[in-house]
């Protein structure tokens, strides 16, 4: 029999690669004659440098930068391609991950850290630069990262804006054309949202980065007022783009300024992973991450493996921390068995989760060995 393992990364808890080595190491305990396809994925999310980093070679390059709340820490991006490319993960420098909860408000932060990472990278002479979008604590635009790499933006009475998140206050913007031309930038989302609206930036994303209801407008009324000093600049709506409510707004405005191509990052994942060649032929695909709901369904990396999954006619398996019953119908399309593992409260369940993963596999393990010998 023939297993694929192929977990997401379980926020604030596990990666993807430690989740699939404990899912792989339980089950090849307690099943025998069985073969297991280590495949660890990421849609462009946290966890998405370690990801890149196991399927394709280059030097990890380390540089000391800020974190949203201004502490000092040591960010990386991989070079590859002999030096000609460059993979940045934005929340490795801009997330979510960085600020503690008490502190989490997207109002207070930028993203200029991240562009300076990218302005690194530049400096070394890479050519192509593949950012990962996922996990922001920055609902932005992408102003900061446009500051660090030039981009002027300005008040009312003419004065340049810097730090902390101005976009409500921008009332002119400055920059060279053709900014970066000679750079081709690739952006990695995990959502398909545009950039404003109930399904936007703001409203969908925001309230998980710490903003309260009139946060969410007031980031709403900044990200407009952004786009529409954009369009006057560029003649460009980044309002129409899919995807570019990613990242706070950020994917739109690359694309805008930067001339970005926005990609699927599970799709991006998948062929560098060779993920259609190693499914063939299986009988069981494993998956899982923090939680399944109608984000999921999305595009998320666990929906788009169990899609797969389903086409070549897998059994597919999430094993999740906890699944929305409200979305569940929706889900049970795509997904043959839903092991959720969550313990009393989503604390626990986060501290104790290489725990709770190893009970659960043990117990799928039974569930695979009782349908072999039915079958």
């Amino acid at each position: 029999m023939k297993i694929i393992v192929s977990p997401n990364s379980y926020k604030e808890s596990l990666s993807s690669i430690d989740a699939a080595n404990i899912i792989i190491s339980v089950l090849k305990k307690n099943l025998n004659n069985s073969q297991f396809i280590d495949l660890p994925i990421a849609d462009g999310g946290d966890g998405s440098f370690d990801v890149f980093s196991k399927y394709v070679n280059g030097i990890t390059i380390t540089k000391k930068t800020l974190s949203p709340t201004g502490e000092k820490i040591n960010s990386k991006y991989l070079l590859f391609d002999n030096g000609k490319a460059a993979f940045i993960e934005l929340s490795d420098s801009s997330g979510l991950k960085l600020v503690k909860k008490d502190f989490r408000n997207p109002l207070m932060y930028n993203s200029y850290s991240t562009g300076e990472i990218i302005l690194s990278a530049i400096k070394k002479g890479v050519k192509k630069i593949i950012l990962a979008l996922g996990g922001s604590a920055t609902v932005d635009g992408g102003i900061g990262i446009l500051s660090a790499l030039g981009v002027k933006f300005l008040n009312k009475d003419g004065n340049v804006l810097k730090r902390k998140n101005f976009i409500n206050e921008i009332s002119k913007i400055e920059y060279k054309k053709n900014l970066f031309s000679n750079i081709e930038f690739t952006l990695l989302t995990d959502v398909k949202n545009k950039l404003l609206g109930k399904n936007g930036a703001s409203y969908v994303f925001s309230k998980q980065k710490g903003a309260t209801k009139p946060q969410m407008d007031e980031l709403e009324n900044g990200l407009l007022n952004l786009s529409n000093i954009t369009k006057q600049k560029t003649k460009l709506n980044p309002e129409m783009i899919v995807g570019g409510g990613s990242a706070g707004g950020i994917a739109a405005f690359l694309k805008v300024f930067l001339n970005a191509k926005i990609y699927s990052g599970t799709d991006f994942f998948f062929k560098i992973m060779n993920f259609e060649k190693h499914i063939n032929n299986a009988n069981i695909l494993i998956t899982g991450e923090g939680s399944l709901d109608f984000q999921t369904l999305q595009g998320k990396a666990p929906f788009e493996v169990a899609k797969k999954g389903k086409k070549k006619g897998l059994l597919t398996i999430a094993l999740v921390a906890s699944v929305d019953s409200n979305a569940y119908h929706e889900l049970n399309k795509f997904f043959d068995i839903i092991i959720p593992f969550r313990k009393k409260s989503t604390k626990y369940s986060i501290q104790n989760a290489k725990k709770l993963i190893k009970e659960e596999s043990k117990r799928l393990a039974e569930i695979i060995d009782l349908s072999e010998k039915i079958i």
